[in-house]
C-alpha cells in the first residue's frame, strides 16, 4: 500500500503497545480523499496486514500535521490469546 511509512511502537507494562505511524501527505492523498476516523481504521487494519502483524487494534486517533506535511496515525495494539514472541537480541 504505503513504501514510505514510519513507525514507532512502544511497550506499555500491561503487555499491549502504542503504535505509531507517519505518512507523507502526498502518498496519503494518493490513496484517501480525506482525514477521518474510517481513512484511520482502515489504514491501520491495512498495514497490519501488510506487515503480517496479528494484533488487534484499538483507540486509533489520525492527526494531518500541514506544517510537517504529514499524516499521524496512532493505536493501541493487543495480542490477545495469540503466541507473541518479543525477539531478543544476542
Amino acid at each position: 500500500m504505503f513504501t514510505n511509512i514510519k513507525e514507532m511502537r512502544d511497550k506499555k507494562e500491561n503487555g499491549t503497545y502504542n503504535l505509531t505511524i507517519e505518512i507523507p501527505e502526498k502518498d496519503f492523498f494518493k490513496v484517501y480523499n480525506s482525514v477521518n476516523n474510517n481513512v484511520a481504521n482502515d489504514l491501520i487494519r491495512q498495514y497490519l496486514v501488510d506487515v503480517q502483524d496479528d494484533a488487534r487494534f484499538d483507540n486509533v486517533k489520525i492527526k494531518h500535521n500541514k506544517n510537517r506535511h504529514t499524516i499521524r496515525l496512532t493505536s493501541e495494539l493487543n495480542y490477545y490469546g495469540n503466541e507473541h514472541t518479543d525477539y531478543n537480541r544476542k
